[in-house]
This record gives structure tokens, C-alpha cells and sequence, in this order.
């Protein structure tokens, strides 16, 4: 006879607590190029740190998290790869000069009022999805 050993695994839920992320003051920006840049607020609630790791879009074939970066009157863009942490208790701002999401090869239809849609990725967290008005300037707070 064989004998059949049985493991039971207790899952606390201490071990599983996720960030509450809010995201607020969306808006996206589009050039007649098929490029554009999405801006908005991360407000990360909890008292854990949670990562932004990728975006992704049905409206655009690739979608990066970006940081505008300013030195010596020479304005570059870095590719943030690993993500964008979005610490404690606090929040981050994806804004025209700083941190954005940059779209390419957004589809032709769209134009000034559409909305886009954005699906936003977290480590800690599910996925979110935005969907920001089409604009030239940001929106009035």
C-alpha cells in the first residue's frame, strides 16, 4: 500500500496586500506624426512601494514609460525599461518636461477629443486602464 502525503499550505493574507493605486488628471497629447505622450497623476495609498513596470495601448503599437531629462540646453529622453517606482504613501506625476508615457505609430482616426485607451501595468497591483481625452494642453485643475 502506498502511502500518500498531503502538504496544506496556510496563505495569509499579510503576504499578498497590494498598493492602492489611483490615477488622476489624465490626458494624452498626439502630433499629426503618429507620435504622442500620455500625462497623468500616481497616488500610491498604501504603506508599500509598488512599480509601474509597462503600458501598453490597442491605439498605438508601442507605448514607454519616459523621462524628459534637461542638461547644458540639451533635452533627451531616457527610457525607463525597469519601470517607474511609485513609492508609499505618496505620488508621482507623469507631466509634459518630466516623466510620461510616449506613444508611436498611434492610429490614424484618432483626432483632438478621442479617447485613448491605456493599460497600465504594476508590479503589486492589477492593471489598470485609462482612457485620457486627446488634447493640446493639459487639463485645467
Amino acid at each position: 500500500m502506498k502511502k500518500l502525503l498531503i502538504v496544506i499550505t496556510i496563505l495569509f493574507a499579510s503576504n499578498y496586500v497590494y498598493a492602492e493605486i489611483k490615477i488622476e488628471n489624465d490626458w494624452a497629447r498626439t502630433t499629426p506624426n503618429g507620435m504622442g505622450a500620455v500625462y497623468f497623476e500616481i497616488k500610491n495609498t498604501s504603506d508599500k512601494d509598488d512599480f509601474l513596470i509597462k503600458a501598453s495601448s490597442p491605439n498605438a503599437r508601442s507605448v514607454m514609460i519616459h523621462e524628459t531629462q534637461r542638461t547644458d540646453n540639451i533635452t533627451k529622453m531616457k527610457h525607463h525599461s525597469s519601470g517607474k517606482k511609485i513609492p508609499a504613501n505618496n505620488k508621482i506625476f507623469f507631466q509634459p518636461g518630466g516623466f510620461h508615457l510616449m506613444l508611436s505609430k498611434i492610429d490614424g482616426g484618432l483626432e483632438l477629443g478621442d479617447k485613448i485607451r491605456i493599460n497600465l501595468e504594476f508590479k503589486n497591483n492589477e492593471t489598470i486602464s485609462i482612457e485620457p481625452r486627446l488634447k493640446i494642453l493639459p487639463p485645467i485643475k
